[in-house]
């Protein structure tokens, strides 16, 4: 008779296998692959063909080089950021507070408030890009939150010139 792996025998080993592959593949990063030149010169990519006969300062035109760099937005403190976001979710409160707010209040009347902490990412133009949300535990109302998130659209800030992020504390009524 012939020996088998058990099932846990086999997916121990299988995982291992997985795991090696993974960080072995991780150490050394993606493969730098030089671009094209050909395609920078508006010649044909099929091989055979000949390449463009455009001069060195032609191609340097084609390719971008010697033209300016593309302005960034000059890099906004993340509490000016913060301050932004407060802005932008207090906008949104009185739609907040008749949607989501006032019938879990008439419900229920207790907690009278209720407490949130979001934290948002940006990116450099300023669009959320990420966002979560933090209950205060002896202020949370579940459905006020599931609604308030839903209904809550991304906020923005003015371009931060870098990806940011912060925390913006919020509270409802």
């Amino acid at each position: 008779m012939g020996r088998q792996l058990s099932t846990p025998t086999a997916i121990l080993l299988g995982s291992a296998m997985i795991a090696a592959a993974v960080y072995l593949g991780l150490r050394h990063g993606p493969a730098a692959v030089p671009p094209d030149p050909r395609a920078a010169e508006g010649a044909p990519s099929r091989r055979g063909e000949p390449a463009s006969s455009a001069g060195p300062a032609e191609r340097a035109r084609a390719s971008g080089e010697g033209a300016p760099a593309p302005q960034r937005a000059p890099s906004v403190p993340r509490e000016e950021v913060a301050r932004q976001a407060a802005r932008a979710l207090d906008a949104h409160r009185p739609a907040l507070v008749e949607r989501c707010y006032r019938p879990a209040v008439a419900a229920q009347p207790a907690p009278r408030e209720v407490k949130y902490v979001f934290n948002l990412t940006f990116d450099a133009q300023g669009r959320q890009i990420a966002r979560g949300v933090i209950e205060d535990r002896e202020t949370s109302r579940p459905e006020v939150t599931t609604c308030l998130l839903a209904a809550l659209p991304p906020v923005a800030v003015a371009p931060t010139g870098s990806s940011v992020r912060v925390d913006v504390p919020f509270s409802l009524p």
